[in-house]
């Protein structure tokens, strides 16, 4: 009887781990098996997308740096004015952010309001390259620059990228681009996940890059809010521009043919 109550936990032990296992995303932004530049996840704070991006305008008005982190083989901090409880970068680009911060972010994608974050890769180029997130948290409190490193004194948790029994992962190539200063990719996180939150909360942003496969080697990582975002056009709204294009242009060949022929 013992021996088969042995067995059986055995069993059910194996079938929970099969199940965690499945519930694990991993979205891969490298060019490993084909460059990809989109992926996403869907848990209970709505879907959140992960898409790479060509380098973007880094100026004054379009970003504001709130978060810097850097270490190795692991990194881990989140925005604060208060200090730098992890690896924080400390300085004028890692600070309190308030939610109507986050709320001048906000895009329609797909029908759904996001707040859009950026981040800025600063890892080597050859083999190590590669830099994994592993995890990506939001809170909001009353109360700002704290620097607690307990996360759960942070306050509210309104986002997390991680599912019930999964623990979800993205995959960069911080080579893809040419190197600090130039964005790598944006963060669309749901903008339902805030229901109730008020504007003068502060929001703290919580990262986790890197793990035993896929280790942080290079320069700090940096966060920004991203403001006048223009959307991508879908396809399907490019293909009547297209059309346009194509047929001004044909009509310019044609008329240029015409004239050469009455000139002849």
């Amino acid at each position: 009887m013992i021996k088969r109550n042995f067995t059986a936990a055995l069993i059910a032990a194996g079938i929970f781990a099969i199940a965690s296992a499945a519930q694990a995303t991993v979205v891969d932004l490298t060019c490993a098996n084909g460059c990809n530049d989109l992926g996403s996840f869907t848990n209970q704070y709505g879907t959140s997308i992960f898409q790479f991006t060509q380098p973007q305008p880094t100026g004054t008005g379009y970003i504001d740096p709130f978060l810097r982190v850097q270490a190795s083989p692991t990194e881990q901090g989140y925005n604060t004015s208060g200090g730098t409880p992890f690896d924080d970068k400390g300085g004028p680009w890692t600070h309190d952010i308030k939610f109507s911060d986050l709320q001048a972010t906000a895009v329609t994608k797909n029908g759904t309001l996001y707040y859009v974050v950026m981040v800025d890769l600063n890892e080597p180029n050859g083999a190590k390259s590669t830099i994994s997130l592993e995890n990506l948290q939001f809170y909001t409190s009353g109360t700002g620059s704290k620097t607690t490193t307990d996360l759960s004194q942070l306050g509210t948790l309104r986002y997390s990228m991680d599912t019930a029994g999964g623990d979800n992962q993205v995959l960069f190539d911080a080579a893809r681009n040419h190197g600090s200063g130039s964005g790598d990719a944006f963060f669309y996180i749901p903008a339902s996940a805030f229901a109730g939150t008020n504007a003068n909360d502060f929001v703290y942003m919580y990262t986790n890059f890197g793990s035993a496969d896929v280790t942080t080697a290079g320069g700090f990582e940096e966060f920004t809010l991203v403001r006048n975002l223009a959307p991508v056009p879908e396809m399907s709204a490019l293909f009547p521009i297209l059309g346009l294009l194509v047929a001004v242009g044909s009509t310019t060949v044609l008329r240029r043919r015409r004239m050469a022929k009455v000139n002849s």
